[in-house]
């Protein structure tokens, strides 16, 4: 993960500018290459957000101020955006994640629901070259099992928090392009929320 190397703060205090230490790897962009959809980095994703969440416990959010709101059970500090364009990959293996502006404390299945909608996929329409959703439940468990399994999640749990977390987003990005007057963001709305009725009639 990267290190913080220096914080330098503006005239009254507010923070002007933070540098990070550099992670040496590839950060995959979409079309993401096919490479992205093996089970490996299923693997190597569930094992490293759980070193991540992991490390966040015990962290003193006294008075911390949370860019994302923070979501019930504050369990670890949670990514909020831990997916395939915000993971640095060497030889096909991932070495770091990437983009921590969002992180705010959540249960621990919110960040997991998430990797697993982007990375099973979980999707009305799967990205080109990705599994269809007839290999989903297999990738999914395939995520539970490498996170560990004295954290008890299935698939049905998996499911419900990801639908959840996509008409979250679809609220944020609704919010957005009203705040930074830009409609064209409202595609990525409306593509939230197609993925979460999706989803939603799977569970019946």
């Amino acid at each position: 993960m990267p290190r913080p190397v220096e914080i330098n703060l503006g005239a009254e205090g507010e923070l002007a500018r933070e540098r990070l230490s550099y992670i040496h790897g590839d950060v995959p962009v979409y079309p993401l290459p096919d490479w992205v959809w093996a089970d490996q980095v299923l693997v190597d994703g569930a094992q490293r957000l759980r070193r991540l969440h992991d490390a966040s416990i015990g962290f003193s959010s006294d008075d911390v101020i949370w860019q994302s709101p923070a979501k019930i059970p504050a369990e670890v500090v949670c990514h909020n955006d831990f997916s395939p364009h915000n993971l640095a990959f060497r030889d096909r293996r991932i070495v770091g994640a990437i983009d921590f502006d969002f992180c705010s404390p959540g249960p621990r299945l919110w960040d997991i629901a998430y990797f697993a909608t982007r990375i099973a996929p979980l999707t009305a329409t799967p990205p080109q070259n990705a599994p269809g959703m007839d290999d989903a439940r297999r990738r999914v468990q395939t995520i539970l099992d490498a996170y560990g399994d004295d954290h008890v999640m299935t698939w049905e749990d998996v499911v419900r928090v990801a639908i959840i977390r996509l008409y979250d987003l679809a609220g944020l990005s609704r919010q957005k392009a009203a705040e930074l007057r830009k409609p064209q963001i409202l595609e990525d709305a409306k593509a939230y929320d197609r993925d979460g009725h999706y989803l939603a009639t799977l569970r019946g």
